[in-house]
């Protein structure tokens, strides 16, 4: 076996003599001079064996040796020992019981190294052999067994159909004294514990924890202990016999615990040989895939590039150009573990689902183009201002007579659209701010559109026909602005701010804009979607290259009871979502689609959308509310064990 060996020795000549040895047997060495540059590569892990001079400068080997056996990644490290410091039988001893194989004192010889060297890479072979835990639990889940799982001296694990349920700590010390360093419990808690020889629920019945703390904690615990053993091979024992179970019952999902430990423990997994072994292979997904993807909550950037695997890209295309190459090696190694992907050594097609699934929430959100086509159509725009075409347009019985000496009603329109084009809204009806009410409003307003009867759009042509419908929208705008509250009171402000915008063209479209933008957000904060819709829908065909008023029109759609059953209105909603963030990124877009997405049960995307909204603003009130909710359903799922295991 060939191993890779980490030498910390502060003697650049023994250092150099002891590498080119080690070289020349076959290993790959790797030098350290200080403790510390010791410690920095032990913990980025792949080191096979340390040898370790404890008179090291920085951090001395004694200390660095402590550190490493009260790791639990690195608490079963090979050691050997080379001192000149450090002499005698009682040093060794201590030594031995730090689980260290081999002490040798300076000088030593040749032969006396050699063989420390090839004993302990023989034991680490040996060791390799054995089943680890990783195998084990792997072959539980994937066999759905029932047993209880031995893990050395740790508190044994109850599997019932391949998955976790509890642990058994009564008589074990490991699980108080977890408690103990979170300071959940006092000393006298621990001691009192260990002396009633009861189990678990001992700490909610005595009062040191609420029953919901001791879930949290136990399940917390559950994890750690798996996660950090995952290489051990020594004490494993699976017992499909027994039938002991110890209260309270808890529930460990396996494919969530094996996707967080290969991120906080790479070292467990030999991330180093899958990449050496696996990068010319093409990754294809089984069936188990879609079997196990909708049971996790992956993170957005391992959906992202699970979305370029599809059985004609290498590995190594899919870690090209990836922002965090190690981190997606990870993640392949993952779905492979889990058989969720097969390795061949050709390109080919991939596995189908094979049996029914609605949705697949490990996806990313949709990013189609957007077409022009996402303002209103004109069926709605028909059935949304019928009501006020009638208003306006009137029925035969409402014309008012023109008598013959009033001029042509052509030349009328033309000179009554050159006079409003100056007039803010107050104006057209004749009033000012100061002497305004809603009887002048409506006697003034009624008394404009009557002239405007259907018959008298027959004796106008066609230019002059636009400028008639172009008033009647202008007296429909204004009244329906001041006849609403919430409408006149934005008005007001924005007419106060910028006194030279009237009714002309594109700036009172934006003025207007800018009105009901501003009410629809008024309605927005009272809960009244229906009415928010309105008014955002009105800004948004006004200015619908503004991305606020996409994205906000979007949440108040989405918002709106009456489209929840509308599929249309949801496509309509996302598609406005992805049209405001093309247009510009801000940070109630994404809150919006990641609030989307947490409905859709699509917690990983979700949390990177409000994670994107708070970087723009760190504040955004909806984001941290599905951050808050995210955290709240995950505590959660820890909790409701019984109701999730058995119902």
């Amino acid at each position: 076996m060939s191993a890779r060996i980490l030498l910390a020795e502060d003697n650049q000549n023994l250092a150099q003599l002891l590498e080119k040895f080690l070289r020349n047997s076959g290993h790959e060495a790797v030098l350290a001079a200080t403790g510390s540059e010791a410690l920095r590569l032990l913990a980025a892990g792949s080191i096979d064996l340390l040898v370790l001079d404890l008179n090291l400068p920085e951090i001395s080997g004694v200390e660095l040796l402590q550190k490493l056996r009260k790791s639990p990644r690195m608490n079963t490290l090979p050691v050997i020992i080379i001192t000149g410091v450090y002499r005698g039988e009682k040093y060794a001893q201590a030594a031995l019981k730090l689980g260290v194989r081999h002490y040798l004192e300076k000088p030593f010889t040749k032969e006396a190294f050699a063989h420390a060297v090839q004993d302990t890479v023989a034991a680490i072979e040996a060791a390799r052999h054995k089943p680890a835990l990783l195998d084990a639990l792997l072959a539980i889940y994937n066999n759905r067994q029932s047993g209880l799982l031995m893990i050395g001296d740790s508190s044994p694990i109850a599997f019932v159909m391949g998955e976790p349920t509890l642990f058994q700590a009564r008589g074990k010390d490991d699980f108080p004294a977890f408690l103990l360093s979170r300071k959940k419990i006092s000393s006298e808690d621990m001691q009192k514990f260990v002396e009633s020889g009861e189990g678990r629920l001992f700490f909610a019945e005595a009062g040191m924890l609420q029953l919901d703390d001791l879930q949290s904690e136990s399940h917390h615990f559950m994890m750690k202990t798996m996660m950090e053993n995952l290489q051990k091979s020594a004490g494993i024992i699976f017992d499909e016999t027994a039938t002991e179970l110890d209260q309270p019952l808890l529930h460990v999902s396996m494919p969530k615990l094996f996707y967080e430990a290969v991120k906080l423990y790479p070292e467990q997994f030999k991330q180093g040989e899958f990449n050496a072994r696996e990068t010319a292979l093409f990754p294809a997904r089984t069936e188990r895939f879609y079997r196990l993807a909708n049971l996790i909550s992956l993170r957005e950037k391992d959906i992202l590039l699970l979305e370029r695997i599809n059985g004609h890209r290498s590995v190594a295309e899919l870690l090209q150009g990836n922002d965090n190459p190690h981190d997606a090696a990870l993640f392949l190694n993952f779905l492979h573990i889990m058989a969720m992907i097969t390795l061949p050594g050709v390109p080919g097609a991939e596995a189908a689902p094979g049996f029914f699934q609605k949705t697949l929430f490990n996806r990313p959100p949709d990013e189609e183009s957007v077409m022009e086509d996402m303002v209103i159509d004109f069926d709605d725009i028909v059935e949304a201002v019928a009501e006020t075409v009638v208003i306006a347009m009137g029925n035969s019985g409402m014309a008012a007579p023109l008598s013959e000496q009033e001029i042509g009603f052509e030349q009328t329109v033309q000179r009554e659209f050159a006079q409003i084009k100056g007039q803010d809204y107050y104006a057209i009806f004749g009033m000012t701010p100061a002497g305004f009410s809603f009887n002048t409003l409506k006697d003034a307003y009624f008394k404009k559109i009557r002239e405007y009867s259907p018959e008298r759009f027959m004796e106008l042509s066609g230019a002059t026909s636009t400028m008639a419908q172009d008033i009647l929208a202008i007296y429909a705008d204004a009244y329906n602005t001041l006849s609403n509250v919430v409408a006149k009171e934005r008005y007001d402000e924005m007419l106060h701010d910028n006194k030279t915008l009237g009714i002309d063209g594109k700036q009172d479209g934006q003025l207007h804009a800018k009105i009901q933008f501003q009410t629809g957000r008024v309605f927005l904060d009272m809960g009244e979607f229906e009415n928010a819709e309105k008014a955002f829908q009105d800004a948004y065909t006004l200015a619908p290259d503004n991305a606020g008023h996409a994205a906000f029109l979007a949440w108040a759609i989405y918002r709106n009871s009456a489209n929840s059953n509308s599929r249309a209105a949801m496509d309509r909603a996302r598609g406005l979502l992805t049209k405001s963030l093309q247009i510009a990124k801000s940070a109630e877009a994404f809150a919006f689609r990641g609030w989307m997405l947490f409905d859709e049960g699509r917690d990983g995307l979700a949390e990177g959308e409000f994670m994107k909204a708070l970087k723009i603003n760190a504040k955004e009130t909806t984001a941290l509310k599905g951050l808050r909710l995210i955290s709240e359903k995950r505590d959660n799922e820890k909790k409701g064990v019984l109701r999730r295991f058995f119902g």
